[in-house]
């Protein structure tokens, strides 16, 4: 399939006049270097441990049988 690319600032110039093209604009640097989510200090505040994705699925299936 063909594509292009738009440079950011034409992305910019575009968000003024369509809405959804600002929003990428504005939410680009997401795809553009790396970025880490560090959740430490929710986990600390609110006492939280996360679980592995597995467990996760693992109780949700567990808990929509038991709505059945």
């Amino acid at each position: 399939p063909k594509y292009s690319t738009l440079p950011d600032w034409m992305l910019a110039l575009l968000g003024l006049f369509i809405p959804v093209l600002k929003e990428l604009k504005e939410m680009a640097y997401q795809y553009d270097r790396d970025y880490f989510f560090d959740s430490s200090k929710f986990n600390r505040r609110f006492s939280y441990v996360p679980i592995r994705a597995e467990e996760g699925v693992r109780e949700l299936v567990k808990s929509l049988k038991a709505e059945n």
